[in-house]
């Protein structure tokens, strides 16, 4: 059976993977990122990592990089958090060194190809991906295949939904990620609770589901953020699922219930009728998707 190497390039962490053709990963390594910074150390240690992962069956290599991507070149604009790899030709480059074709897209593409595939919206040819973490990341599925434009994704995270509101890493203001990324949500819940030490968001979680009247409330504004928003999207690409991944989603059943009532309040009724919201399956959904990116590339050729 083919194989493909699959990597999630995250800011903190980088995740590879060999996969096979039915989405197994059948070994898998985590580097930090903070030491991969620079391009020199990337490809010198995914020569490493080839040479490890030494396979006959190898194919192609798939990588998800958080940034804006130009697929069809493999070409990086920028990655907002590693800086040093503006206007990178990451696929040129590494398919000289590396003598396998490699494919390269956003992260939050692969993260919905992933669960497209293989995960929660498997069987399904509409859906929306959302990676609720540091930001929002997204990714639409329409007739089974991933909307793309010029550049990689369908930043969804970047939609303005204030006129005046705050300043976003993309240099902009007021989009949907500055009020739904952790930053924002750990800063509102110190505003409610002072004096707290709270440094993680799911122990805002944690004590949501023990009652605690702060963080109850961090979570309603989130979710009615998050469901006014989504109404718009719904309306805009019709889906039958919207899917949660990323680190926020482990609040998942907690925010589910109010989000879904916004959305029935707000979105188009017909929109809504069979609209299901669904939280990630799949534990790797990085390495997995960047691994199908190849696969889907090869057979595409």
């Amino acid at each position: 059976m083919l194989t493909f190497l699959g990597l999630d390039w995250g800011g903190t962490y980088i995740k590879a993977g060999l996969v096979n053709q039915r989405g197994v990963i059948l070994k898998k390594k985590v580097y930090s990122s903070l030491d991969l910074r620079k391009p020199k150390a990337f490809i010198k240690n995914l020569e490493s990592l080839l040479f490890d992962f030494k396979s006959p069956t190898m194919r192609a290599i798939g990588i998800g990089a958080p940034g804006m991507i130009n697929v069809r070149k493999g070409f990086i604009y920028y990655l907002p958090n590693i800086p040093g790899w503006e206007n990178y030709p990451l696929k040129e480059v590494l398919e000289k060194r590396l003598k396998l074709p490699v494919v390269v897209d956003n992260d939050a593409n692969v993260f919905g190809l992933a669960e497209a595939r293989c995960g929660a919206a498997k069987g399904l040819t509409q859906a929306i991906f959302l990676t609720l973490g540091t930001g929002l990341g997204g990714a639409v599925l329409v007739e089974n295949k991933l909307l793309r434009g010029r550049t990689s994704a369908a930043e969804l995270g970047h939609v303005p939904i204030s006129l005046n509101g705050q300043a976003c890493g993309c240099g902009s203001r007021g989009c949907i990620e500055t009020y739904v990324g952790n930053n924002y949500l750990l800063k509102r819940y110190r505003q409610l609770k002072k004096n707290s030490k709270v440094s993680e968001v799911k122990e805002i979680f944690q004590r949501g589901l023990r009652g605690e009247r702060e963080a109850l409330l961090v979570w309603k504004e989130f979710s009615m953020t998050l469901g006014k928003f989504l109404s718009g999207m719904i309306n805009v690409f019709n889906p039958q699922a919207i899917v949660f991944g990323g680190g926020v989603s482990g609040a998942f059943r907690l925010f589910k219930p109010l989000v879904l009532e916004v959305i029935r309040k707000e979105a188009m009724w017909p929109q809504t009728r069979e609209l299901k919201l669904l939280r990630a399956r799949l534990k790797n959904p990085g390495i997995i998707g960047a691994a199908i990116l190849a696969k889907e590339y090869l057979e595409g050729k």
